[in-house]
């Protein structure tokens, strides 16, 4: 695998990567999580979506449409996000509006998805309150609404779960038989199966795991049908493990040391299935993870960067890899082909 690194910019303290169409463009967009600006590149031009207030988890772009995203600020302080606020982002006539769409105390992490027409959301609370940094006693939640055709409109949003402590994993996995999202924290990991009418049907909840999780993907790493899973455990912790099914009992096959551990992501980087690992302290790693004449073999990307979210899109022949490498505020892409 061949590696091409172009720095887009630095912003302080970034922390949200997307990856979007603009104006048919691919649009790559970083966003600071302090009191900072989110800034987006389409290879030929940085604009400026906001300076302030920053406070950005999330910028997700809205299924089927060009310019339109939504994603949240106030997430500030970190401890304290009780402001949170979700937001209508878009693209029109050459300058970036946003727009805000509701109040959202504690969203951390969120997604859009699309059925039957309709655009829906799913979001998971770090908490449902705090009143200092390792206070815990409040659970988070999880949350579905559909989007009204006015993007900017609130809309009515639903809580399916509660008592998730130190929500923070989020997971999309897109199955042949449908869409589910996976969701951590100390009790364990939840799955979440998207029904056909989502907000009028039940969602098949199930708790895959019962210890604490920080995040999780998932990936067929070794192409036998059946997904791996990979995850950071504890909470922004120092293991990475990666299990596998056996006999229909989830058991781990690998485990790799890091330190503060914040980014995991499975998918395919190019032709071949990997997980994608990020530290955030000591080395500072990003990591790549694929399977290999029988082993799981692990190889550095980058170091001395720690990132805290990255994005990735598969385009042609190449897979782009938007690393917020927030130690260094730095927003960097990763450009992989085949050698």
């Amino acid at each position: 695998m061949k590696i091409k690194k172009t720095v887009l910019g630095q912003i302080d303290k970034v922390y949200a990567t997307c990856i979007g169409n603009v104006d048919g463009k691919m649009t790559c967009i970083g966003a600071s999580e302090g009191e900072g600006p989110c800034h987006a590149y389409d290879g030929e031009e940085t604009s400026i979506l906001w300076e302030r207030p920053g406070g950005t988890m999330n910028i997700v772009p809205i299924p089927g449409r060009d310019n339109a995203f939504y994603g949240t600020q106030h997430f500030l302080p970190v401890f304290d996000a009780k402001q949170c606020s979700l937001h209508y982002i878009r693209f029109e006539q050459g300058t970036w509006q946003t727009i805000k769409v509701m109040d959202f105390p504690y969203l951390h992490r969120f997604d859009l998805f699309e059925s039957n027409g309709d655009i829906y959301f799913i979001g998971a609370s770090l908490c449902e309150g705090k009143t200092f940094v390792q206070d815990w006693r409040q659970p988070g939640s999880v949350y579905i609404g559909k989007l009204k055709d006015d993007y900017s409109q609130p809309f009515e949003v639903k809580n399916i779960y509660h008592g998730i402590t130190k929500n923070h994993g989020f997971c999309r996995v897109e199955l042949d038989h449908g869409l589910r999202y996976l969701i951590t924290g100390v009790e364990g990991v939840f799955s979440f199966e998207v029904p056909e009418s989502p907000m009028d049907h039940a969602w098949t909840i199930q708790r895959i795991m019962t210890h604490e999780v920080s995040d999780i993907a998932v990936c067929d790493l070794d192409q036998d049908g059946e997904l791996e899973y990979a995850t950071i455990e504890p909470f922004h912790g120092n293991t990475c493990v990666i299990y596998k099914k056996e006999k229909g009992t989830l058991r781990p096959i690998k485990t790799i040391p890091i330190a503060f551990g914040h980014v995991i992501w499975g998918g395919q980087l190019g032709k071949r299935p990997t997980f994608l690992l990020g530290e955030r302290r000591d080395a500072m790693r990003l990591i790549s993870i694929h399977h290999e004449q029988g082993k799981i073999v692990d190889t550095l990307m980058d170091e001395q960067t720690g990132p805290s979210q990255i994005s990735v899109r598969q385009q042609g022949d190449k897979t782009y890899v938007l690393s917020a490498n927030r130690q260094i505020d730095e927003l960097a892409l990763y450009e992989c082909s085949e050698v």
